[in-house]
């Protein structure tokens, strides 16, 4: 089975006026496993749903909605670039998200692999990342000085020299040695990247609650593609939650994350130290051989 992994909660994102490269990339690793497309002899053979369209809620005709519709609602774009600005505000917090990544199964069906990352930041130097799931730990540490990833199940861990700032770092990792950090698009979102021409149609959808929050809901599509973010309302305009689904394979997997916010943590001077488990041992990190958006075999 082939696998693509597209970077990003560990995942990079999309920058910009926000704009999309965060559609296929996002987070834990955002590894969305796809095997080969069947041939259709050449014809399109749209996705099927059984989940009622709530376009009948919003107004819009069955059959397609009102070509009085702009592609591109400028409010939901805005909404982006407003959300990036308020990301840059923040020099420390703590962001506690529950990811669903889709992989393809041989037989064409998706699985679901389910994550819990704790992502703790004190700009502009420190940040560790807990990544828990199927049984095991694993994240990544920065003190401003070297980074170490490590992986409590398998027992190992590997430092190296790490440039003096977190945004040097995310796009370190991400070229040196094609790791995506975790939840990597909080730090290229509003990164002001021309990346907003890859939208080829944005929507809002109105407001709706995300737990207890209430968050507006926009919809988004770019080549290969869809997304959907839920941006708190008020003057805390931050992610609540983020779906990105895979337009290129038949069984369109989703990548989603609900992100808890704590913009006032209290972070102990050791939180950014790593020490090793018992036993844990220390191996050579050598940079990949191939980027992230590259096919696996």
């Amino acid at each position: 089975m082939n696998k693509r992994v597209f970077p990003g909660v560990i995942a990079r994102a999309a920058p910009a006026s926000l704009a999309l490269s965060i559609s296929i990339a996002l987070a834990g690793g955002l590894a969305l496993a796809g095997c080969a497309h069947q041939d259709n002899g050449g014809e399109h053979v749209p996705a099927q749903s059984n989940v009622p369209s709530p376009l009948v809620d919003l107004g819009t005709s069955e059959t397609g909605g009102s070509s009085e519709t702009p592609a591109i609602d400028e409010q939901a774009t805005d909404a982006l670039d407003a959300m990036g600005a308020y990301l840059r505000t923040l020099r420390t917090f703590q962001v506690d998200a529950d990811t669903v990544t889709d992989v393809v199964l041989d037989n064409g069906q998706n699985a679901a692999l389910l994550r819990h990352t704790v992502l703790k930041v004190k700009r502009p130097d420190r940040m560790r990342a807990d990544i828990t799931g199927n049984g095991n730990v694993r994240g990544m540490v920065y003190d401003g000085h070297r980074f170490t990833i490590f992986n409590e199940k398998k027992g190992y861990y590997a430092r190296r020299a790490a440039p003096p700032t977190l945004d040097e770092l995310v796009r370190d990792l991400a070229v040196t040695w094609h790791i995506e950090t975790p939840l990597a698009d909080l730090f290229y979102w509003g990164a002001d990247k021309p990346d907003d021409l890859a939208i080829s149609s944005a929507q809002s959808l109105g407001t709706e609650k995300v737990d207890t929050r209430t968050c507006t809901h926009y919809a988004y599509r770019q080549p290969g593609a869809d997304w959907e973010l839920w941006i708190e309302a008020g003057r805390r305009q931050l992610p609540c939650k983020m779906i990105i689904t895979d337009t290129t394979q038949p069984s369109r997997p989703r990548h989603e994350v609900t992100y808890h916010w704590n913009l006032n943590p209290v972070f102990a001077a050791s939180t950014f130290v790593f020490r090793p488990r018992p036993g844990a041992r220390q191996i050579e990190m050598k940079p990949a051989d191939r980027p992230p958006y590259q096919e696996a075999e």
